[in-house]
């Protein structure tokens, strides 16, 4: 006599385990059940870890930056004297001056963010930094075979310096009181950062859109916020688009200034042509439509690329992001912090800095999941500042977009 086992109370597992043992030709009902218990239990496993993932909305919070030009503008007017009486030994203090300022003025849900990081830690980093790049600029003068050499090191050696760059600034950060973190290993970003952007010469840089979208991915889903991952799905046409769209408008509006210092430099005549304030003239106007193509390139790829970014990226569970970044607004945006520059002869740069972060955190929004009360500091990671300066030493900073 055939007596089914109540297979109600099985785990997933279990059920599992249980059909794999089964003989369908023999136990045809068995089976059956076995397949449609198995089948209802993996839709309520799938439907939890969704649900986990995607978290149940609470509420929408605005992203506020409460800092001034003006209250900026006297921490950076110290720094920059300071360094400059210290010869630079002051510059470690500065920047976590800055850094304090910047990120404690940055609000979101009625929490601001904190810079943790201690001046001595900069100090000891940038001054190893420096000894580095001093061995690195007498090897590469001492003979051309010793300096390729050096580049090749350096190269090979940039991906791990950007990965504890990025370990490092994480790990300063925090957010109501539960810091940042970065899990990025040095062979996806030897593919990322060096690897793939190479390849892309083999395209007449046609892949450079995906290669460009392949770093920003290394770089969001490889951040962590306590115990919780985020996780961005990017897409490579989103890319293309936006270097295509800043590519033609600033080729064009080259071609354009061009045509104008041209026909200037024409209608001017023979004489101005010999005169050496013509030349400058020309020169200068060359120089600055230089600085304006750049910008307004800047500005097109950058406001598409974050739009595209922050939609669709989440923090598992936590949060998910909008913005809503306008291409005209912010080309004005650049357009008027490089003119406010250069005609200030640098000076501006406090209320360049203060302008562009209350424009971007007024576009931009959170959605507050219910996950939020329930992350946990994760275990500091390791990571040094000697690591993150020898990065910037080498120029090696990077960023999203």
């Amino acid at each position: 006599m055939d007596t089914t086992p109540d297979y109600s109370a099985y785990s997933y597992q279990e059920l599992c385990d249980a059909r794999a043992t089964i003989d369908e030709s023999l136990y045809p009902e068995r089976a059956q059940q076995l397949d449609e218990l198995i089948a209802s239990h993996a839709e309520h496993v799938s439907d939890e870890a969704q649900a986990e993932t995607e978290g149940t909305f609470l509420r929408k919070s605005a992203v506020n930056f409460h800092g001034t030009g003006k209250e900026f503008f006297s921490i950076w007017i110290v720094n920059l004297l300071l360094t400059i009486v210290t010869l630079g030994i002051y510059s470690a203090w500065a920047k976590v001056r800055t850094n304090r300022y910047l990120y404690g003025n940055l609000e979101i849900d009625g929490h601001r963010f904190a810079y943790l990081a201690e001046p001595l830690q900069i100090l000891k980093g940038r001054i190893i930094s420096a000894i580095l790049l001093v061995g690195y600029i007498l090897a590469v003068s001492t003979s051309p075979v010793v300096g390729l050499v050096m580049m090749l090191v350096v190269a090979v050696l940039s991906p791990w310096l950007i990965c504890k760059g990025l370990q490092f600034a994480m790990k300063m950060t925090s957010y109501r009181n539960v810091r940042f973190g970065f899990t990025g290993r040095y062979g996806e970003a030897f593919l990322v950062f060096l690897l793939f952007p190479f390849l892309t010469l083999f395209t007449l840089y046609l892949a450079m859109p995906w290669a460009l979208k392949k770093m920003d991915e290394f770089i969001l889903n490889n951040t962590t916020y306590g115990d919780k991952a985020f996780s961005a799905e990017l897409s490579g046409g989103t890319y293309f688009i936006a270097g295509l769209a800043a590519g033609v408008v600033s080729f064009v509006t080259f071609l354009i200034g061009i045509g104008l210092v041209g026909a200037t430099a024409v209608f001017s005549g023979s004489e101005a042509a010999n005169d050496p304030t013509g030349s400058v003239s020309i020169m200068l106007g060359t120089f600055i439509l230089y600085f304006f193509v750049f910008t307004l390139a800047s500005a097109i790829y950058s406001g598409m690329i974050r739009n595209h970014m922050y939609e669709n990226t989440r923090l598992a569970n936590v949060a998910t992001f909008e913005s809503d970044v306008t291409v005209g607004s912010f080309i004005l945006l650049k357009l008027t912090n490089m003119l406010a520059l250069i005609f200030s002869l640098g000076l501006a740069l406090p209320w360049v800095k203060t302008r562009t972060l209350s424009y971007l955190a007024a576009h931009t929004q959170v959605n507050i999941l219910d996950g939020i009360d329930t992350v946990v500091a994760s275990k500091e990671q390791t990571g040094t500042a000697t690591a993150e300066e020898v990065a910037s030493a080498f120029d090696l900073d990077v960023s999203l977009g």
